[in-house]
């Protein structure tokens, strides 16, 4: 019976056995990964640590020498005087709007599309997933001028400068977040379709009664990766966007980079930092499930 747990354990598949790790050898590999993965780590946490810190200093002990770590004061009316002074209160509002209609467009647009290419598969359906796949594979910098020309000059008649309508499109025609919903829906029984469609229902309906709410964490993983995405952009608001008060934080914190002292911008540059941080902290469960989504069909 022993030898039979033991051969057991043995053929699990794993890096390092149950059985290896009570070697002296398993636990010093153990032991140099894990003091290795703290100092890649701190790497990249020690800069926002010291960036946070540096914030609360003023411009005479910011440039110091040698510099500090903690701050010697701590100014918080310096708060308050970035947030007025830059009027955040109404970037976040502007970045709320703008992440609010590119994941509804996401949602919408790459689910529906998903689906179609999943479980309708019309004529051309395999041309359309060519079309697709070669887009993720084409540079980005490849396309920007020629959909920037279109945007200027009004695609459709319809004239889209300075306005979310044309971030909001980008992300309803999103590829990978496309076929990320068709891999998942592929996994879906047929059975619950059929069911749906003898009993009359649209494709539509269908996709709204019963593909959503079987596909909860796709669409879950879909939109908490178009906030994370959407939050610090800057590149195509910056090209679009022309009024103030319409501009995200991200357009913001790179417009006053001259305009402003090195501890107010570090301030600054905190106020767009931390959202994202805790957004992390309260969803990195879900992050994490839909980084492992991503690698997974069905």
């Amino acid at each position: 019976m022993k030898g039979k747990l033991k051969r057991k354990e043995e053929n699990r598949t794993s890096i390092i056995l149950d059985v290896e790790m009570r070697q002296t050898k398993a636990k010093v590999i153990q032991a140099v990964l894990v003091v290795f993965f703290i100092f890649i780590s701190m790497i990249f946490i020690l800069p926002v640590f010291w960036m946070l810190l540096s914030s609360f200093k003023g411009t005479r002990e910011f440039m110091q020498v040698p510099p500090s770590l903690l701050p010697e004061e701590i100014d918080l009316s310096k708060l308050a005087r970035v947030w007025k002074r830059q009027d955040l209160g109404a970037s976040y509002l502007a970045t709320l709007v703008m992440i609010v209609g590119d994941v509804a467009f996401s949602l919408f647009c790459c689910g529906l599309g998903g689906y179609v290419l999943s479980r309708l598969k019309p004529a051309g359906s395999k041309a359309v997933m060519m079309v697709v796949l070669w887009s993720m594979m084409m540079p980005g910098n490849l396309s920007m001028v020629p959909l920037f020309i279109n945007l200027t000059n009004g695609l459709f008649g319809i004239n889209m400068m300075d306005s979310y309508l044309p971030l909001w499109i980008m992300h309803g025609g999103n590829a990978f977040n496309t076929l990320l919903f068709k891999s998942f829906f592929d996994g879906i029984s047929t059975s619950y379709l059929e069911a749906a469609r003898i009993d009359g229902g649209t494709e539509l309906g269908i996709f709204a009664k019963i593909i959503m709410p079987l596909s909860r964490p796709v669409f879950m993983s879909v939109a908490i990766f178009t906030v994370v995405g959407g939050w610090g952009t800057f590149l195509w608001p910056s090209l679009l966007i022309k009024t103030k008060y319409k501009m995200p934080i991200g357009q913001t914190i790179l417009s006053s980079k001259t305009s402003m002292p090195v501890d107010e911008y570090l301030m600054l540059l905190t106020f767009g930092l931390v959202p994202p941080m805790l957004f992390f902290c309260f969803f990195q469960k879900y992050i994490m499930d839909g980084i492992s989504l991503g690698g997974i069909k069905g």
